[in-house]
């Protein structure tokens, strides 16, 4: 159906900033809007499901052109009624209004459509995407972070809305698991007095209870300060932390760091705000199938390098047949190890000191880096490189595993466009993408995660 439009003079004439238009929704795009097409221009309209008929009032200022929802004319086959009242106002959950299987199709094609525009490859070319649906829809949470400002004494926490950085207080949030849903509604009263804003990560700590990290800009009352020290002393929560803004050290209360189940079903202890998937049933997954594609079918055990190995989510498995120190292996295990050698290399300290502990929980072996993976040389012996940056993707890396002599790469990430951008630079150094999956770690929104695996075809010309 073609797009319609108001005319205020001529026929010819095309619609003003401001002024009202109908388009079809053809698509959904990277960022959560949906794609329409006025006289050939795009459009872009939040809040809109692939096939929908809107009314939409339009601004040519920004680039592509935006169109803000008025109301929709016809709604389409994926279009379904949010569960969640708040979906309207707050901005954690922008595709709740859309059908899973539509989420997950819409995330296979712009993944699809992302590579294949960087690396200047055909669509066609690519292999197959394989799509890992989420296990759970709702309430598959495990960590979250929410947003508090302080407003005349209360405090309001929950997210941000949409394109705004005005605070929408939830006080119980869908998407979260059990153990930390009822934070977001008592949050607020432990935060009651304070004067300023702050990001508050939640997320599990030890025996399932919760953890809270906050870090504020203002003053906490004492009464806060009491109360952060008297659920913790109870046994309510875990653990908490509080870093002032200006402050040299964070106060701690209890053990406020975070504690998952790794994927290979042991607890796996991250830093107090330090990075962990959203769900452990979905970080599990990626961390089996990231294991899975680094495999190489090879007549010696290869040597391995992870990059921006975090606290060992995916080093848990990676690790797996690395030879230890013949002290501590048995005969068989010095016999036949399945890798040559393993090394993660990561930047924080405190992440690498949880992964150091991690891989010591599990009696595996290797050899950790506290360095800047997107700088740090790679091994000339490397045979194997994963990596799982962050948002930012990893130029340096890209680049330096293009000019290395690796015959296999898995490449984790959380953003396609910057994804994309790394593997142009790594097939130039002669390899070919073999793999594409996609892991619904982020039902509900347009966030995407998603691996690659990538194979040597030739020897690069260095």
């Amino acid at each position: 159906m073609k797009a319609v439009h108001r005319r205020s003079s001529g026929a010819g004439s095309r619609p003003r900033t401001g002024e009202r238009a109908q388009l079809r929704i053809d698509a959904l795009a990277a960022g959560g809007a949906g794609v329409g097409r006025i006289a050939g221009e795009v459009v872009f309209v939040p809040a809109t499901a692939p096939g929908d008929l809107v009314e939409v009032e339009l601004d040519r200022s920004a680039r592509p052109a935006r169109g803000r929802l008025l109301r929709v004319v016809e709604p389409s086959a994926d279009r379904v009624a949010p569960p969640c009242r708040f979906a309207d106002t707050c901005g954690g959950c922008d595709w709740m209004h859309v059908r899973l299987e539509a989420q997950q199709a819409a995330h296979e094609q712009i993944l699809r459509q992302a590579i294949a525009r960087a690396t200047s490859l055909a669509e066609a070319d690519l292999p197959p995407i394989r799509v890992h649906p989420a296990p759970l829809p709702l309430g598959y949470r495990s960590r979250a972070r929410l947003f508090a400002r302080a407003e005349r004494a209360e405090v309001r926490v929950g997210y941000r809305a949409p394109r705004t950085h005005a605070v929408v207080a939830v006080d119980r949030c869908l998407v979260l698991g059990d153990a930390i849903a009822p934070l977001s509604g008592e949050l607020p009263g432990v935060l009651r007095g304070a004067v300023g804003e702050g990001d508050v990560l939640i997320s599990h700590g030890a025996s399932g209870r919760p953890v809270v990290e906050i870090q504020w800009r203002g003053q906490l009352p004492p009464a806060a300060w009491k109360l952060l020290d008297e659920r913790t002393a109870r046994g309510e929560w875990a653990g908490a932390r509080v870093t002032l803004d200006g402050a040299r050290e964070a106060a701690s209360f209890g053990d406020p760091r975070t504690t998952i189940l790794g994927a290979d079903g042991v607890p796996l202890l991250l830093p107090p705000g330090g990075f962990g998937q959203p769900s452990e049933e979905g970080a599990a997954v990626l961390a089996r199938r990231a294991a899975e594609l680094a495999h190489l079918d090879s007549t010696r055990p290869p040597h391995l390098v992870e990059l921006f190995a975090g606290s060992g989510t995916l080093s848990v498995l990676l690790a797996r047949g690395a030879p230890r120190p013949a002290a501590a292996a048995s005969p068989a295990e010095a016999a036949a190890p399945g890798l040559a050698s393993f090394t993660a290399v990561e930047l924080s300290p405190e992440a690498v000191a949880c992964l150091r502990q991690n891989l010591a929980a599990r009696g595996l072996a290797g050899k950790v880096i506290e360095a800047d993976a997107d700088q740090h040389p790679l091994p000339a012996r490397a045979d194997v490189v994963v990596l799982d940056p962050p948002r930012g993707g990893a130029p340096g890396a890209a680049r330096a595993i293009a000019a290395s002599g690796a015959r296999v790469v898995v490449y984790v990430s959380c953003d396609p466009a910057t994804l994309a951008r790394d593997l142009g630079v790594i097939l130039r150094g002669g390899f070919e993408i073999t793999d594409i999956e996609a892991v619904e770690l982020f039902p509900q929104t347009s966030h995407i995660e998603s691996i690659v695996r990538l194979s040597r075809a030739r020897r690069s010309a260095r």
